[in-house]
This record gives structure tokens, C-alpha cells and sequence, in this order.
């Protein structure tokens, strides 16, 4: 039996390698796949005055960062984080393991783990001397119940049971075992997201989502719903630095909702902040040639897609030919220059051309004409109609980009309806599949398998029942590949199964991809290390992890 973060872990260093060539090198520009994989750009995507140092900390001070979107509450069991959500979370919230910047999965709460030699049985082990912020041990008999609370929430129990959790029990004070009814090489993976935070059980069996006891290095001080939540340094966090120095080096962080794009550029410009999040990649261009500030955009490691998510159990979407006719009257190019002047590069599927797993498939590309020869097929069975509503979360960007489609597919006959809502409503109505079609952005976990509950065939419940596959698409061959892939340790056959699902997708076609979004921030140069954070061991982290990146290290120039 291997130790520590072999194992799993060691399949993870296979399967995610490469991704760090999304962006950790230096060239100020980035060539870009056109979409239909003939052409290329050079539009600067590459990070700018990042201010690092590895001098002593100045500790102190409030950090004042500025989100795109509010979240719903901050119980993993019942609340849904979407990239602002996390970002917040992982200041309160430790999770059991973590990446480093090579996009191998390494422990973090937890000081090891191990596995039976058919990696059905895991047994992990979490450090001594870890609290929570009230002052309760973090131990095993805390970990066991927050995982078996979060296996039988019908909001993250899907993910347990793709996994083939059978069991999770103690084993002594710090260690703990869980049982697969599969065998699972990376199971691991799952303590790198919402289910592996570590949280006090009674608060969270209380379902209240308003009052976050975690292990994290900040605590919740102050929450104005809608307008800033304020965190405070955690007195009694665990880590330490290199030189002993008690993390995090903030006393608070002040998190302002700013949705409006051209508000949050204003809020840095009069230093009323200082980091912005940003979506926007007209934002990020504005930026780039300004003084004073430091832009990141060039990510490390996976970037999220945007794109249109179509629910195959509902009309019209659960008739192939009109998923094919919506792809092929989708001109992303142009969407993509209108949302984002050019700066995203465009999709074909969930993982970039420069990713190792990615595989060139049959995706169908923008082509009018056979857009009007499907839609007037689906029409003919459909008493002469082709419409659906696009959702959509209610932000400029994402409106501007709904109108842009509505465009294109009014031109080829397809009437569409726009829907934009607050976000988390608008995920509430995406998990219970009440919706025909919706702008989302997603799939931008650090290893391609982490991906699989989204995609799982056992998991195209019928609505209104909830589960973690949205476009509830039902292909068998997308989860025999997924179990192929996480069964066995061999990386040519792991790359292979990882072809195999990208080649359904396209055929399927319950996704119309549009652009792989950067995930971008901007900020004062009086920021130090906003990027820049370590492992408990010491090596480095990787910069995002699904958008989100801790401030325990950050610190703040006078």
C-alpha cells in the first residue's frame, strides 16, 4: 500500500501535468484555437505587474476585493458557491486536500493518506492540533459527520453516490475510512472542492447558512446581504509561515458585491478597492496598459467554459435535431467579440486545445444553412415552432451575450426568450432541471476527471428531482469512459477514455459551446503575493482552483 499522496494522487500528477501550459510562462501573448481549429490570434492574455516578494510580511491592515455576484449562504450541504461563493469560502473554510501549482493533488487539512491495493477502501488522517474558530477539536468524529451529512444532502449526495460511497467511519481520533462499492484511483479529488471543507457539525445539521463555523484563516465578522461581507483574521489558525509568522497576515477582508463591471473598474480606479474579480474581457484589456495596478488573467491552471446548457428531458432540447440546429446557428466568434472583444478564446468543448487531454471532435461549427435545414425539421414536428427560454444569471455581460444569440438564432428562425434572474435562483432552477436552455459558465476543475458527476449518465434523473448532471444528457458510454478512466492507473488509457467522452459530447450536443473564460483579477500594486500562496509544505499552490484562491498569505504595502 503506498503513503501520503501516492496512489490517487500520483494518477492526478498524470491526468492534470500539462494543464499548467493554459498560461504559467511569460510570453506577453497567447495563440488561441479559432473554434473551428484553422486559425489563430495573438491577443494579449498574459499577466501583468504582479507584485510579489519573499521579504518578511508587513501583517495587519484590511484588504478591501470586490465581487462580481452575492451568494445564498455558506452551508455546503445546502448552499450553492459559484466563484465569488468561493472565493469567500475558502477564507473561512479550510478543505482537506488541495493543488499545487502543477495541478497534483496534495494534502492540506489532512497529513496523509492511503488505499487497499484495489483502491476500494481510503483511509485519510487529518494533522493534530487543528480547531475550529469556536475553539472545538477538528478531529475524525468532526470530519465523519460532516461527510456522512453531506452524503445524505440531496444537493451534494449525488456526488457520493457517483463515487460509490458505501461507508465513512471512524477509525481513531484522526483518521477515518471511506468505502467504495468501485474501485476509484482518485478519490482524493473530492476533498479539493465544497465537499471537503471541514466545518463544525452541529452548525452544520442546523442548516443555518448564515453563521460559517470553519478552520479557516478568517472568520465571518460582518454579512450585509447584497452589499459587503467583512472577514477577520482567525487567532487561532493553525498554519505558520516558513519563519514562523502567524497567518493570515490581514486582520480582515472586506468583500464588496459590485455585478456592474464598469462600477467595479471605477471602485479600483478610486481606490475605494482593492482587487477586483472580473469575467470581463474587455475589462482585462482596459486594464493591462494602466498604471498602478497588476493584472492577472493568465491562469495556471484549467479555465471555465461558457457556454449554452441545453436539458434534454425538457422540449425542445430532448430532440437531438434541435440541439444540432442551435450549434450550428451559433456563430461563437462573433459572440465572443461582442462580450468579450476578442480576449476569450473560443470552445468546442470543455478542455482548451492546450490541455493533454484534449481531443479534436465532429463538434458542429457554425454553418447557417444546415442550421435552417434542421430547424425547419424540428418545426414540422413541432406544430410549426422552434422556441425556448434562455436563463440566464442577471448580469451585464451575460445579457449582452443572450441578446448576441437571440441575434444569430432569430436569423436562422429559432424565437427565443430571455430569462435573467439572480444567480442563486437561477442554479436552484438548473439542478431541479426546471429550464429549457441557460448561459453558464463551469468545468473548470483542475483534473478533467473531477468533471465526472456533471456528466454521468446515472445521474439524468428526471426533473424535479435534483442531481449534479444539468443537462441531464443520458449517454452510457460517457460513464462506462469515466469509470474506465478513474479504475485503473494506466495514462494512455486514461487519455484515451477522456477521448472517448469528449467524442459523445460533441455528438450529444447538450452543451453549445461558446468561449474557455479567463478567470481574471485585477489590483492595487499596494498588494503583495495575491497570487502567490504555499502548501503547508511548502511548495507552491496552484494560483486558482475552480476561480477561487486563499488570502492567508496576502499581504499589504503601506
Amino acid at each position: 500500500m503506498s503513503k501520503h499522496w501516492r496512489g490517487a494522487a500520483a494518477v492526478c500528477t498524470i491526468l492534470t501535468l500539462g494543464l499548467l501550459a493554459v498560461g504559467c510562462g511569460g510570453s506577453d501573448t497567447n495563440t488561441a484555437n479559432s473554434g473551428n481549429g484553422n486559425s489563430t490570434d495573438t491577443v494579449d492574455r498574459s499577466n501583468k505587474g504582479m507584485v510579489e516578494s519573499t521579504e518578511k510580511p508587513i501583517t495587519g491592515g484590511k484588504l478591501v476585493y470586490a465581487l462580481t455576484a452575492e451568494t445564498n449562504g455558506w452551508n455546503p450541504a445546502t448552499n450553492q458557491w459559484h466563484t465569488s461563493g468561493l472565493i469567500v469560502a475558502h477564507q473561512i473554510f479550510d478543505t482537506l486536500a488541495a493543488f499545487n501549482d502543477k495541478a497534483e493533488i496534495k494534502p492540506f487539512l489532512l497529513e496523509s493518506w492511503d488505499h487497499n491495493p484495489d483502491f476500494t477502501v481510503w483511509t485519510f488522517k487529518i494533522r493534530p492540533g487543528v480547531k475550529l474558530s469556536n475553539g472545538k477539536p477538528a478531529n475524525a468524529d468532526v470530519v465523519v459527520r460532516n461527510q456522512n451529512y453531506l452524503k445524505n444532502s440531496p444537493v451534494t449526495g449525488p456526488a457520493f453516490k457517483y463515487s460509490g460511497v458505501t461507508a465513512i467511519t471512524k477509525v481513531d481520533d484522526l483518521s477515518w475510512t471511506v468505502s467504495l462499492s468501485k474501485t476509484t484511483t482518485d478519490y482524493p479529488l473530492t476533498y479539493a472542492t465544497q465537499l471537503g471543507v471541514v466545518v463544525d457539525p452541529d452548525w452544520l445539521e442546523s442548516n443555518d447558512g448564515l453563521s460559517p463555523i470553519g478552520t479557516g484563516p478568517f472568520t465571518l465578522d460582518k454579512w450585509e446581504i447584497g452589499n459587503r461581507l467583512i472577514v477577520r483574521k482567525n487567532p487561532d489558525y493553525w498554519r505558520k509561515d516558513a519563519n514562523g509568522v502567524q497567518m493570515p497576515y490581514l486582520d480582515a477582508v472586506e468583500f464588496r458585491m459590485i455585478p456592474d463591471t464598469d462600477a467595479r473598474s471605477k471602485a479600483l480606479q478610486a481606490k475605494d478597492v482593492d482587487v477586483i474579480q472580473t469575467f470581463a474581457g474587455q475589462q482585462v484589456q482596459d486594464f493591462q496598459t494602466a498604471n498602478g495596478v497588476q493584472v492577472y488573467s493568465n491562469a495556471a491552471g484549467e479555465n471555465r467554459e461558457n457556454f449554452v446548457m441545453l436539458n434534454t428531458q425538457q422540449k425542445p432540447f430532448d430532440n437531438l435535431d434541435a440541439r444540432r440546429a442551435l450549434a450550428y446557428a451559433t456563430d461563437k466568434k462573433a459572440y465572443g467579440d461582442v462580450v468579450s472583444g476578442g480576449f476569450d478564446e473560443l470552445a468546442n468543448g470543455f478542455l482548451a486545445p492546450n490541455s493533454p487531454w484534449f481531443a479534436k471532435t465532429d463538434y458542429p461549427q457554425y454553418d447557417p444553412v444546415k442550421a435552417k435545414e434542421l430547424v425547419e425539421k424540428v418545426k414540422a414536428a413541432n406544430g410549426g415552432t422552434f422556441e425556448f427560454t434562455l436563463e440566464g444569471a442577471d448580469e451585464p455581460e451575460t445579457r449582452l451575450g443572450a441578446q448576441t444569440l437571440q441575434a444569430q438564432w432569430a436569423a436562422v428562425g429559432i424565437d427565443t426568450k430571455i430569462n435573467l434572474t439572480e444567480n442563486a435562483k437561477l442554479i436552484i432552477g438548473i439542478i431541479s432541471g426546471q429550464y429549457q436552455a441557460s448561459l453558464f459558465n463551469q468545468f473548470d476543475e483542475p483534473n478533467p476527471y473531477a468533471t465526472a458527476p456533471w456528466f454521468d449518465p446515472s445521474l439524468a434523473v428526471a426533473p424535479p428531482a435534483l442531481t449534479l448532471n444539468f443537462a441531464r444528457n443520458n449517454d452510457p458510454a460517457i460513464g462506462a469512459a469515466f469509470r474506465a478512466g478513474t479504475s485503473t492507473t494506466d495514462e494512455a488509457l486514461q487519455k484515451a477514455q477522456m477521448k472517448i467522452v469528449q467524442e459523445r459530447l460533441a455528438a450529444d450536443v447538450p452543451y453549445i459551446w461558446l468561449l474557455h473564460i479567463r478567470e481574471s483579477l485585477i489590483a492595487s500594486d499596494r498588494v503583495v503575493n495575491l497570487m502567490k500562496q504555499t502548501l503547508p509544505d511548502g511548495e507552491p499552490q496552484l494560483d486558482l482552483n475552480q476561480g477561487s484562491h486563499s488570502l492567508s498569505q496576502v499581504w499589504m504595502k503601506p
